[in-house]
């Protein structure tokens, strides 16, 4: 048996097609055929029905699946281990980011400074929707998660707090509202509103607060892109409520505070019960050095950014 050989298979099981399997291994399809048949005849077993092109894993090729996706994990958390005996001169991180989180005061000052210290690694940020970001996790194709603290953390995930930002309402700047020092969302139910959809986090935290305070918001728009709901906000009728640090960047933009703050507090996400990369750790370490200090100066908001910053 041989990993590459439990990777064809892998590969094959998700995508139910020994084609796509094959271009996923970079593989001729017939060597990949030819694998995962000789690893079916060492196990003495049929992993997978074949009709045609199609194919389906039997019984026991889906109770295989289990322990070939922990052999290969096994087999690349080693590989990770020999990798990291040598010092940080190259190789990459990645990074998922919850759509409307942003490129924080934070994330800037930490990538900054890790670049400082390791120059070769390579940093990619990758913005998603939050709720995506977990299996992304479990899939390997990022390495950490900044995003907003989900109501109930799953067990396989190890969530660590960052801080805390605020909820605000935003408009164009020519909004007869833009010129409020605060509204409340009593007034805001008013408003022709354009909300992120209810599956983001962003939204339940919103629907939250206004039920606290015996509201229910009717919006007459919802997105799950936060960049979309930013382009509609320039028009002067169209209001929202999003992180304050989602518009930072934006010009033609008013944020107002809200008579009554909603919190949204920060995390980092990571896989637990696995081994962690030294480039992971470093930029972990760092990340929670600069949260740290932040908080501890008792400043709530960026000087130069205006973005708030409160404990998580």
């Amino acid at each position: 048996m041989e990993i590459r050989q439990l990777r064809y298979f892998v590969n094959a099981a998700k995508t139910q097609s020994f084609t796509e399997a094959a271009r996923l291994s970079n593989v001729a399809q017939s060597t990949l055929s030819q694998q995962v048949r000789q690893l079916e005849t060492e196990l003495d077993v049929e992993l997978f029905h074949r009709e045609g092109k199609h194919i389906q894993l039997t019984a026991e090729g889906n109770l295989f699946l289990t322990d070939a996706q922990r052999i290969l994990d096994d087999a690349r958390q080693g590989l990770q281990r020999l990798a990291d005996q040598k010092q940080l001169q190259g190789g990459n991180i990645s990074i998922g980011l919850a759509s409307g989180l942003g490129i924080s005061a934070v994330l800037t000052e930490v990538l900054t400074e890790y670049n400082k210290t390791y120059p070769k690694v390579l940093v990619s940020v990758h913005q998603m929707a939050a709720p995506l970001l977990a299996n992304k996790l479990r899939q390997h194709e990022i390495d950490l998660a900044m995003t907003f603290t989900p109501d109930a953390p799953e067990e396989d995930l190890k969530t660590a707090p960052l801080f805390g930002t605020r909820i605000c309402a935003v408009m164009g700047e020519h909004h007869p509202l833009a010129s409020h020092a605060s509204v409340s969302m009593k007034q805001l139910a008013l408003q022709p509103l354009v909300l992120p959809t209810p599956d983001l986090i962003i939204r339940s935290r919103i629907d939250q607060a206004a039920h606290r305070q015996g509201l229910t918001l009717s919006p007459a728009a919802e997105i799950d892109d936060i960049s979309h709901i930013i382009y509609m906000l320039r028009s002067r009728r169209w209001v929202s409520l999003l992180p304050d640090v989602a518009t930072l960047a934006v010009r033609g933009l008013a944020r107002i505070p809200l008579t009554e703050a909603i919190p949204l507090p920060t995390s980092v996400m990571t896989l637990a019960g696995v081994y962690q990369r030294k480039a992971v750790t470093e930029f972990l370490r760092m990340l929670q050095t600069s949260v740290h200090l932040l908080l501890q100066s008792g400043k709530e908001n960026c000087e130069i950014c205006g973005e708030t910053f409160i404990s998580g």
